[in-house]
C-alpha cells in the first residue's frame, strides 16, 4: 500500500504533478476499469478549456494583426507541450497553406520522436534557438508548459520580452512561473493526472484543444477560409484533389468537370481555380486579382457577387 501523504505538503505541490485520488491503486484495477477512469477524468477537460475562452480569444486578437502585418505565430515548448506544437504548426501547412505557425522545440528535430529531456532545462539554449529562426518584435510567441515552469520556455518568453514582442502563456498551473512572463495567459485547469505527472495525458489534451482553437480561428480571421471550407487546403494526393474539386464546384456551382479543368489550369490552387471559373479570366489576371485582395475570403466573395452566384 502506498504512504498516505501530509494533506499541507500536497497543495503545495504543482496540480500537475499531485496525486489523483480517482486512480489510487490504478495497477490493481482490470482494463475495463482503468479505461473507465481514464474517460471519467479526459470529461474534465472540454469543462476547463471553456472556462478559459475569453483568454483564448485575448490571444487570437493579438496574433491576428501581427501576422496580417508578416509575422509568424511561434510556439516553443518541450517534451510533449513542444511537440504538441510543433503538430500544430505541421498541420498549418496543408490546411491552410502557410508557413506563418513555426514550431521552435527543446532537443531540436530530433526531440520530436525520442525523448532530449535535458534541452528543457537550458534557457540559454531558448535564445539560440529563436536567433536562428530571426524571431522579431513583429512575432508573437507562445510559451507552452504543462507546469508552467520549464527553464527552456521561460527563457524563450523572457527573450521575447527583451525584444517587446507580444507574449502568449499556455500552461495548466495557476501558478506557473510562465505566466507572469506573459501578456496573456491561457491556463485550462484539468486537475491532477491519471498517472502522477504524466502531462502528456489531460495536460496533453487540453494543450491540443487550445492550440488547435486558437491556429484555427486566427486562420478562419485572416480570412484563409471561405465559410467552413478550406480552401487553401494543398492539394498533394488524390483524395485531396477529389475533395479540392468538390469545394469548387460547390462554391462556384460548376460541373464536377468544368471544376476538375479549372484546378488542372490553376495547378491545384483552390482559389485560383475558383477565380477562374467566377471571373471568367486569365490565370494571370486571376493571381493579379488574387494577390490585390485583402484575404483568399474576400477575393472569393467578392467574385461570387460579381457573378450573380448566392453566398455558399
Amino acid at each position: 500500500m502506498m504512504p498516505r501523504h501530509n494533506p499541507s505538503m500536497t497543495s503545495q505541490i504543482r496540480i500537475t504533478e499531485r496525486e489523483n485520488p480517482a486512480s489510487a491503486s490504478f495497477d490493481t484495477k482490470s482494463a475495463a476499469q482503468i479505461l473507465r477512469i481514464i474517460n471519467r477524468e479526459d470529461q474534465r477537460v472540454p469543462t476547463a478549456v471553456k472556462q478559459i475562452l475569453p483568454q483564448i480569444e485575448k490571444a487570437v486578437e493579438i496574433i491576428v494583426p501581427a501576422l496580417a502585418k508578416g509575422g509568424r505565430l511561434i510556439y516553443v515548448g518541450a517534451g510533449t507541450s513542444g511537440r504538441l506544437g510543433a503538430l500544430d504548426a505541421a498541420e498549418c501547412i496543408p490546411t491552410f497553406g502557410t508557413h506563418q505557425v513555426v514550431a521552435v522545440l527543446a532537443g531540436g528535430r530530433q526531440a520530436m520522436f525520442r525523448p532530449v529531456e535535458a534541452a528543457e532545462d537550458r534557457p540559454a539554449q531558448a535564445v539560440a534557438d529563436l536567433r536562428r529562426i530571426r524571431f522579431s518584435p513583429g512575432d508573437v510567441l507562445v510559451g507552452i508548459s504543462a507546469s508552467g515552469r520549464t527553464p527552456y520556455v521561460a527563457g524563450a518568453m523572457r527573450y521575447a520580452r527583451k525584444l517587446r514582442a507580444p507574449v502568449i502563456a499556455l500552461t495548466c498551473n495557476p501558478g506557473g512561473a510562465i505566466i507572469r512572463l506573459a501578456d496573456v495567459a491561457i491556463v485550462p485547469v484539468v486537475g491532477p493526472e491519471v498517472i502522477t505527472g504524466s502531462t502528456r495525458m489531460k495536460a496533453g489534451t487540453a494543450q491540443k484543444m487550445v492550440l488547435t482553437m486558437l491556429s484555427t480561428t486566427v486562420m478562419v480571421r485572416l480570412g484563409r477560409v471561405f465559410s467552413n471550407l478550406m480552401v487553401q487546403v494543398q492539394i498533394n494526393n488524390a483524395k485531396l484533389r477529389k475533395r479540392g474539386q468538390d469545394m469548387v464546384a460547390k462554391i462556384t456551382g460548376a460541373s464536377p468537370s468544368v471544376a476538375a479543368r479549372a484546378l488542372t489550369k490553376a495547378k491545384g490552387n483552390l482559389p485560383l481555380a475558383i477565380l477562374l471559373i467566377l471571373r471568367k479570366v486569365s490565370l494571370p489576371e486571376a493571381e493579379r486579382e488574387l494577390a490585390s485582395s485583402k484575404s483568399t475570403a474576400e477575393a472569393i466573395y467578392k467574385a461570387l457577387r460579381g457573378s450573380g452566384k448566392l453566398r455558399v
